[in-house]
């Protein structure tokens, strides 16, 4: 899809934006009057129904390619429902347009028209992206719009500035080294920490009048001679000079290193300064060998760059191996222990008799391995899949969740007389089947673990506070050592042998990624040969669907 225009839509005015935008499109794209006149109606409705039940909506004009066919589109968006109570202004649409789709999904509710084009051929990529210029420098349709956009404008320097201030004070801060950074027309946007605790009231940009109170009266007039070229010829200078320490009140040497800062297209965005104090040994050699440290700090900059630039690629394959695992762990592997389950059964249904008891021990153990493998398996694949899936919220009663927990687990329950004590829950934001499935092991582990005369007792209680649910499970089992109250909850970690109980060692692991894909934590305390109990956090509202990594 090619976005031609998008509009913030805060008040009538932007509606009168939308509406002529609208009709421009349309016209530019070849349709009669009364189909524009049609169009931008629609639009307008939807959009004001967006503005009156929204929060902050937005509406995107753009062609995309449906088929063989190009379509126009109209999108009206926002973080909330407002299609809900715009019944009124959905229903007058749908009738004045071709096709109306409405996408009620948090965390953006849409509103999608689309109107086919005529001649869809001739809607190059060059004849849209003259559209999209023709917006993008279409003459303001009042001054309300020519304020609109120098504020949109505005807010993306104001990000960009923020983002390299961001940048700027992770590195600098960490350096022993004064350091600051300018924009274009030289004024000081940001300086290190020894920079402001050196100087104390910082120059206000790189014109030579700025620093003549913290320039040594006898160096000032050196200072203004080399450092007159920065801003006119847009050079960087180098120089040593005395500072005044705002602390202590002495000049001390100190050398000065201004180099432009351009992008890959060199184009200058701004100046970097360093300034490394030198008032110990004030020599050509020693001067020498800290403007090379300074090259070595900014060659190491363009290491870290190439190193997390190697570690994104690392990544994104290690993701594509993990989905082809996930692939063959659900299709490949599980194949040959089909076969071996089915093979066995035959072998014990046609040749069981004719075994003694060896045999029979054989054949029970290779069908107990396979069983164990085809566990492992099954377990290594949610773990997989946990680490890709994009999980959907919505409301869920955490009662309800473990009702139908122990539903499954009540063959087991009874055949251990176990007792399960559940306090009343509440509700929170999350994906039902993935909290259903940590609830599942933690259920599990309790009704597992314990020894073979202790009839298990859970218990399952919660607090709420500060929009945050604590929920304790905790089990009178045989626990664990504290040494292993982080190692839990890793792959594969087992702290006790198949023979004893059963299990791949992925369970907790699973839990804790569940928990962590809802922005929350699980810890563990116990007393070995007493209890095990586990502590759960989970925010009780998750508004952003969540993305596997």
């Amino acid at each position: 899809m090619k976005e031609i225009v998008t509009l913030r839509l805060d008040n009538e005015v932007d509606l009168m934006l939308a509406h002529k935008r609208a009709m421009r499109l349309c016209e530019m794209t070849g349709m009669s009057i009364i189909a524009q006149t049609n169009i931008a109606t629609a639009i307008s409705e939807v959009a004001r129904g967006a503005m009156e039940h929204g929060r902050s909506p937005e509406l995107i004009l753009a062609i995309d390619q449906e088929g063989v066919k190009k379509v126009l589109k109209a999108i009206v968006r926002d973080g909330v429902d407002f299609i809900t109570k715009s019944t009124e202004a959905m229903a007058y649409a749908r009738k004045l347009s071709h096709d109306l789709e409405i996408i009620k999904m948090a965390p953006a509710y849409r509103v999608i028209l689309k109107y086919p084009l005529a001649f869809g051929g001739t809607y190059t990529d060059m004849r849209i992206k003259s559209f999209v210029e023709y917006f993008k420098n279409e003459p303001p349709l009042s001054p309300y719009d020519e304020l609109k956009k120098k504020n949109i404008l505005l807010h993306e320097l104001s990000e960009q500035l923020r983002q390299s201030e961001h940048e700027y004070r992770n590195l600098a801060d960490t350096l022993p080294i004064m350091m600051f950074s300018t924009n274009e027309w030289g004024v000081i946007t940001y300086g290190n920490r020894w920079f402001h605790e050196y100087l104390g009231n910082i120059p206000k940009d790189l014109a030579y009048v700025s620093w003549q109170s913290f320039i040594h009266e006898k160096d000032y007039s050196r200072f203004c001679s080399e450092f007159a070229k920065i801003l006119t010829k847009k050079t960087g200078a180098e120089g040593q000079f005395r500072f005044l320490q705002a602390q202590s009140g002495n000049f001390l040497w100190h050398i000065i290193s201004i180099v432009p800062n351009k992008n890959e297209k060199g184009q200058l965005m701004g100046w970097m300064g360093f300034i490394v104090n030198n008032n110990e040994q004030k020599m050509a050699e020693q001067t020498a060998r800290y403007n090379e440290q300074l090259r070595q700090v900014q060659k190491q900059l363009y290491q870290n760059q190439e190193d997390l630039e190697r570690k994104i690629v690392d990544l994104n394959r290690s993701n594509y191996e993990l989905e082809q695992f996930a692939h063959i762990a659900s299709h490949d592997l599980q194949e040959p222990l089909r076969k071996i389950f089915y093979n066995a059964d035959v072998l014990e249904k046609r040749y069981g008799a004719a075994l003694d008891s060896g045999g029979v021990r054989m054949l029970n153990s290779m069908v107990g391995a396979a069983g164990r493998m085809k566990e492992l398996i099954k377990d290594l694949l949610t773990y997989s899949q946990l680490n890709q899936q994009t999980l959907s919220f919505e409301k869920i009663s955490l009662n309800e969740v473990l009702d139908s927990v122990l539903k499954d687990f009540e063959t087991t329950i009874a055949a251990k007389s176990a007792t399960v004590s559940i306090d009343p829950l509440p509700s929170i934001s999350g994906n039902f089947n993935r909290i259903r499935q940590l609830f599942a092991n933690l259920i599990s582990n309790a009704l597992k673990y314990v020894k073979p005369d202790v009839h298990p007792i859970i218990t399952v209680t919660a607090d709420t506070h500060d929009d945050v649910v604590s929920i304790r499970v905790k089990d009178n089992g045989i626990g664990f050592l504290p040494e292993y109250k982080e190692r839990i909850f890793g792959l594969f970690e087992r702290l006790h042998s198949r023979n004893e109980f059963p299990g791949t060692g992925i369970g907790l692991a699973i839990c804790k990624r569940i928990v962590e894909m809802h922005n929350g934590s699980i810890d563990a305390e116990s007393v070995p040969g007493e209890y095990a109990e586990f502590h759960i956090s989970l925010p009780l509202n998750n508004d952003l669907t969540h993305e596997g990594r």
